[in-house]
């Protein structure tokens, strides 16, 4: 009897520790528990319930779980009807209100409602899980979405947003108005592929893009310019022609996976852009170029176009094919790299370059200069010439030169060869005018008649006058080519005068003309000076032509005046006749054989006066009319 009575004992006191174990279990989950029956009295509630609320045990079993622990609006109010519903179906789970016993407080919960047996009879067991913060987020994401769907809205490109589940959650305004779908037909779907292909349905862009598959990708737009995005990391985009609307179109695609912090995919944006417009007009540049090429191609040389915004942006946006037969390179290449153009030429002529195309101007300004440069295996040297026209565009201020860079090799070995022969030729006529010259100067000793004599001094007068010119042309192509250096003197132009006087008397008493010279403006005489600086034999060269011309131009009994006149750091000479000088030859009076009305004339007169006044530093102009004739004006500076 004992043993069985000790054997109960121990029965209970296992029961009894099995209790105490389910209850810390049910004491501590972290969710709250309520036990109650389908009246909404509470039998039990576990800790986490407690602090929930905000109630004791003592207190929570004597409420009613629906109206004391829920809003008036909540459906655990109608308690009974949710536990029949347990009892036909097994469980519910839901949001509902939950507020605090006594005081209002409201907050969201997820309630899940199950069926159970407790002491011996059916109860309910409800678990509520505090999801304020969760619905906190859910608002705060749904406010953000709605505001990324306004920003999207007004942005024009058609884009649209699937997440991880391929699924559509954005399609723009841009995007409804681009495909003619309307957005409530693709949320929540996946994209029809057959907005924009015909037949069966498959993935988009942005399908490839979120599931990453490369493989896939290269099968179905391979053939469609596709690349990865440079700019976006794991993008990709391409570009294919599509029937829209009923209409043929060049789209651009442009995909893109979107992350969270963590780096997890949650899906993927895609941008759709009609390019049709930006796809004629890149096709009519490309035909544009082609033709600009093909007629460049023709023109001897190398035809470029170079842009300057600023020291960082400056790039030849134009050259021609002519660069690969005169510098070897490709063009396309010195279109993307300009150094490699500059990095042909030597340090000097690439800083002479840059400089002149960077000097910027006014605008049309032609710039001309020339350079030399080895090229080929020899190293052969080549002359090439650049004449560029500056033009600045008002919209960026920009500088473009539209330039041509000419091989004037040939040019400068045919005027190398001329300025040989010309020099051969001048020694060869200068020999026979010395002898000339000297025997004249030898005969004058000798006992001659007034006649005789007159003879033998114009025969001497005449071969240094001829010397004197051959002397001075050499002088006159050096002043040309730019390469003379000026022996500078002073020079008496009052005496300078006097002996071109005697020179010119003859010419002047055939034509019955007067020859007048004046100082300050009073007649000049033997005893004057004026000091001038330069090199007396040009300057009697100078002098020489320009007083012939006046004796030449003048009519017959006039008055050929020369006014002589000191202004600040300068010397004036006027020369006047009344001729006025023809209209047809005003304009290029100083070029290079321009004449008039002469059986003999060269038209080398006034432009080698021209050359010798540059050459002082001085200016050389003139006036003309019928009623005033003709002044030749010479400015030149004086010794300091």
């Amino acid at each position: 009897m004992s043993s069985t009575g000790d054997n109960n004992l121990s029965g209970q006191d296992s029961c009894l520790a099995g209790l105490e174990d389910l209850l810390q279990v049910f004491n501590g989950v972290n969710e709250a528990l309520f036990v109650h029956d389908f009246k909404g009295n509470i039998l039990e509630l576990n800790e986490r319930a407690r602090e929930m609320f905000g109630v004791d045990r003592n207190r929570a079993l004597g409420l009613d779980f629906g109206r004391d622990f829920f809003a008036s609006h909540a459906p655990m109010c109608k308690l009974s009807r949710l536990c029949s519903r347990i009892d036909a179906g097994g469980k519910l789970i839901f949001s509902s209100t939950a507020r605090i016993p006594g005081e209002g407080r409201q907050f969201s919960v997820e309630v899940y409602m199950k069926k159970i047996a407790w002491g011996g009879r059916e109860a309910v067991l409800t678990t509520l899980r505090d999801i304020t913060r969760h619905k906190e987020y859910e608002s705060r994401l749904r406010i953000r979405r709605k505001q990324l769907e306004a920003i999207l809205d007004a942005v024009p490109i058609a884009t649209f947003v699937i997440d991880h589940e391929h699924k559509v959650v954005i399609w723009n305004r841009a995007c409804e108005t681009f495909t003619g779908v309307l957005r409530d037909k693709t949320l929540g779907r996946a994209v029809d592929s057959r907005i924009f292909y015909p037949g069966p349905g498959r993935q988009v862009l942005a399908d490839l893009v979120l599931e990453g598959n490369v493989d896939k990708m290269c099968d179905l737009y391979g053939e469609k310019h596709l690349a990865s995005c440079l700019y976006i990391s794991d993008a990709y985009e391409a570009r294919d022609t599509l029937n829209i609307q009923g209409e043929a179109r060049d789209i651009y695609f442009l995909a893109a996976p979107y992350q969270d912090l963590q780096g997890r995919v949650l899906g993927a944006i895609e941008t759709i852009q009609d390019v049709s417009d930006r796809t004629r007009v890149e096709r009519a540049l490309k035909s544009s170029e082609r033709r600009l090429r093909e007629i460049t191609s023709n023109i001897p040389g190398v035809v470029y176009q170079y842009y300057i915004q600023d020291r960082d942006r400056r790039m030849f946006t134009f050259i021609s094919d002519g660069v690969r037969w005169m510098f070897g390179l490709d063009p396309y290449k010195v279109l993307e790299d300009q150094d490699i153009f500059f990095q042909s030429m030597g340090g000097d002529i690439r800083a002479t370059f840059l400089q002149a195309l960077e000097s910027g101007g006014e605008s049309d300004e032609l710039q001309e200069f020339i350079f030399s440069m080895p090229r080929g295996p020899d190293g052969e040297k080549v002359w090439i010439k650049n004449r560029a026209l500056c033009r600045v565009r008002e919209e960026d201020g920009a500088v473009v030169w539209n330039g041509v860079l000419t091989d004037i090799t040939r040019e400068k070995k045919l005027e190398k060869m001329r300025s040989e022969v010309e020099r051969i030729v001048r020694h060869d006529m200068k020999s026979p005018l010395i002898g000339i010259a000297g025997l004249a100067r030898l005969l004058l000793k000798e006992d001659l008649s007034e006649r005789q004599r007159n003879f033998v001094v114009t025969i001497y007068q005449s071969g240094v006058k001829l010397l004197r010119m051959i002397n001075n042309t050499m002088s006159l192509l050096k002043i040309e080519q730019g390469t003379y250096t000026l022996k500078a003197e002073r020079v008496d132009l009052v005496g300078l005068l006097c002996s071109l006087h005697e020179e010119l008397l003859p010419s002047a008493e055939n034509k019955s003309v007067k020859m007048e010279y004046y100082l300050e403006g009073t007649p000049l005489t033997k005893e004057d000076h004026l000091e001038i600086q330069g090199e007396r034999i040009l300057l009697e060269s100078l002098f020489a032509n320009l007083m012939q011309n006046a004796l030449d131009a003048s009519p017959s009994g006039e008055r050929v005046r020369v006014f002589l006149s000191s202004q600040k750091g300068a010397c004036r000479v006027e020369i006047h006749n009344q001729g006025a000088i023809p209209e047809s030859i005003r304009n290029n009076f100083f070029d290079r054989y321009v004449t008039f009305g002469k059986q003999y004339g060269t038209g080398l007169g006034t432009y080698s006066a021209m050359l010798i006044t540059r050459a002082h530093g001085g200016e050389i102009t003139f006036t003309t009319s019928e009623e005033e004739g003709t002044y030749l004006i010479v400015i030149l500076p004086v010794p300091d």
